[in-house]
């Protein structure tokens, strides 16, 4: 990795670096930090992430740096694999440091646009059950337990889908909230302002090391609206921490039995979902899911 890394920083940016480089892909260059990252997105959506760099960068918004290479180009192909050279700028220890930007009205960005949730959920949801078809035999653990996630992203779709969103502002979000990558403009993306906060407090769950008491603690440092909570719970009640563990399973060949550290809290989750519920039915008026709402009431 680090020699795959000093031969694409030598070749293709005029780097020569020492033996002083992270597996990470981090690395110090005439006292300035850079990391190269593998990039894993869509390649139609890097023109738009690189315009959305400048424009943050311009303006003053805290971002790192995208860098090209000699070619003039964003990505850097080695290996069949592509890669981006990111000057780090911003480091972040905590979502203390997380402010919400308010999204540039720029046509260019559509693409990485992510607020339309019952449209993306539905196709995610019917390619599942399309792959289930193929695959159920092949995967025990997945067979058994998926269609009790897909219900919960049912119940999801179904709540959006009542909400009237025209005139709800949208901000600069990411892909899945992960500290290390705040300031990463590669993850990026246009949402409504509470897509961090929920993938935070699954995330932070899922890893157990976070209950009600700490989740009314961060959602009362927040200046959040009635359609925010609103937008809130219906982003916790998608199970993105399952589906992103099936994709690596389907995808990548993650060992299946990875879902059974999820599955195993489902029963935990459900009842901070409640509990999220009367948190938010002090705020505005909320529906719930009703099958929870009789379990755990």
């Amino acid at each position: 990795m680090v020699i795959m890394m000093k031969d694409i920083l030598n070749y293709y940016y005029q780097m020569i670096i020492d033996d002083n480089v992270g597996d990470n892909g981090y690395f110090s260059y005439h006292n300035h930090l850079f990391c190269l990252y593998e990039y894993h997105r869509n390649i139609n959506e890097v023109e738009a992430l690189t315009s959305l760099n400048k424009l943050m960068l311009m303006n003053k918004i805290p971002i790192n740096k995208i860098i090209k290479n000699n070619l003039n180009q964003v990505l850097t192909n080695y290996d069949n694999k592509n890669y981006v050279l990111i000057e780090i700028k911003y480091e972040c220890n905590s979502l203390d440091n997380v402010r919400f930007i308010m999204a540039f009205n720029d046509k260019k960005l559509n693409i990485i646009n992510r607020n339309n949730w019952g449209y993306l959920w539905s196709q995610k949801i019917d390619y599942i059950e399309y792959q289930m078809k193929h695959i159920e035999n092949s995967y025990p653990i997945i067979h058994e337990s998926i269609n009790y996630y897909i219900g919960l992203a049912e119940n999801a779709i179904s709540y959006f889908n009542m909400l009237d969103l025209t005139q709800v502002p949208l901000y600069f979000e990411h892909r899945r909230s992960n500290l290390d990558d705040i300031y990463n403009p590669l993850e990026l993306v246009i949402d409504y302002k509470v897509r961090d906060i929920g993938e935070y407090i699954k995330k932070s769950f899922f890893n157990q090391e976070i209950d009600i008491i700490e989740v009314k603690k961060y959602l009362n440092k927040l200046n959040l609206n009635a359609i925010d909570y609103l937008l809130l719970y219906i982003r916790l009640i998608y199970p993105s921490y399952y589906f992103d563990i099936y994709e690596r399973i389907i995808n990548n060949n993650l060992d299946e039995n990875k879902l059974l550290d999820i599955i195993k809290l489902s029963s935990g989750y459900e009842k901070l979902l409640y509990e999220v519920y009367l948190l938010i039915k002090e705020k505005t008026n909320v529906i719930g899911i009703e099958w929870i709402n009789k379990k755990y009431n």
